[in-house]
């Protein structure tokens, strides 16, 4: 599916989720001087659409990068940044926990293949086990969906900074 059609359907999907969890991958990393503002806009747009929902996200980027995006510490964590705490891990081990049986929408946004085992595998397992979870896994490349969760996700090929930086 292309980034034109899906917006209304992920608008709805994410006003009924109780949960949602959401990975920030590279194509949101910060300091490509053209394309920090649509980077920026992007990361309000993905925010105002959080609010007030039960969320978490999970990145690949630094705690640094995700704090200049405006996402609190307290529903983050940047595995691969060395600041990452215990607690940090065990707060979003536990939320995860918590998502079973709920109506979780998890958005993969913009990750690759460089770290597949701290967003795009989990993520996968998260949609297979739960029976009222649906992925949207948004990438220019790597967009596809394996076979046992294709019913449980959908492919969406575009850039997903720029689904979120024309949200409105």
């Amino acid at each position: 599916m292309e980034i034109e059609n899906i917006r209304e359907e992920l608008k709805t999907k994410l006003e009924d989720a109780e949960r949602i969890l959401v990975g920030i991958g590279a194509e949101w990393k910060l300091g490509e001087p053209e394309r920090e503002a649509e980077i920026a806009k992007a990361g309000e747009q993905l925010r105002n659409a959080l609010e007030g929902k039960d969320h978490f996200v999970i990145s690949t980027l630094t705690c640094e990068e995700l704090k200049r995006l405006g996402f609190e510490s307290t529903h983050t964590v940047a595995p691969l940044d060395v600041s990452l705490t215990e607690e940090q891990w065990n707060n979003y081990m536990n939320w995860l926990a918590r998502t079973l049986n709920r109506r979780l929408v998890i958005l993969e946004l913009g990750e690759g293949f460089m770290q597949p085992t701290i967003i795009r595998w989990p993520f996968e397992k998260t949609a297979a086990i739960n029976n009222k979870a649906h992925l949207y896994r948004v990438h220019k490349t790597f967009y596809q969906i394996s076979d046992e969760i294709k019913e449980k996700a959908t492919a969406v090929k575009g850039d997903s900074v720029a689904l979120f930086a024309d949200w409105n």
